[in-house]
């Protein structure tokens, strides 16, 4: 893999990753790991052809793959995955403050949590977001909207 291409994605999407990674394991020092072992990974790892489109997808796959890989060892170790927060996410309204919408993400899903987190965060399409966590695109979009609603919900109930 050229190392400069890899510096040049790291510069591009370094920010999102790591957000995406500490809203999954709620530890900074955890989700800095997990952006390390990502662009490593991606260094060992050749990109089939039809990818080099795709590069931010496949990085969010590696960094996924990653954060999970982190938690199931975590696991075993026995740490409480009850201890897991989200730690960082825009909101998706303009009249909530970041605060306010940590709390409403508590309410969903580990799953819904991540997808949001991709389509909102990242800005991955459906199509994308759908591919990274090996779902179909009709499942992600189902998910998102349910999520979305749910988030709707809970603020008109404030």
């Amino acid at each position: 893999m050229n190392q400069i291409l890899i510096k040049e994605w790291y510069e591009k999407y370094k920010t999102g990753i790591y957000r995406y990674s500490l809203m999954i394991l709620g530890n900074p020092h955890s989700a800095e790991d997990v952006l390390q072992e990502t662009f490593i990974k991606a260094l060992k790892t050749p990109i089939p052809p039809n990818d080099i489109d795709r590069v931010q997808a496949w990085l969010y796959k590696i960094a996924r793959n990653c954060c999970y890989d982190l938690l199931r060892k975590e696991k075993k170790e026995e740490i409480s995955t009850k201890e897991l927060r989200i730690a960082h996410s825009p909101s998706f309204a303009q009249n909530i403050s970041e605060v306010e919408f940590m709390d409403m993400l508590a309410n969903l899903k580990v799953i819904e949590i991540e997808i949001v987190s991709l389509h909102i965060v990242a800005g991955l399409t459906h199509k994308e977001i759908a591919k990274v966590m090996k779902l179909t695109t009709a499942s992600t979009k189902k998910r998102y909207e349910r999520a979305i609603h749910k988030l709707r919900k809970e603020f008109e109930e404030e």
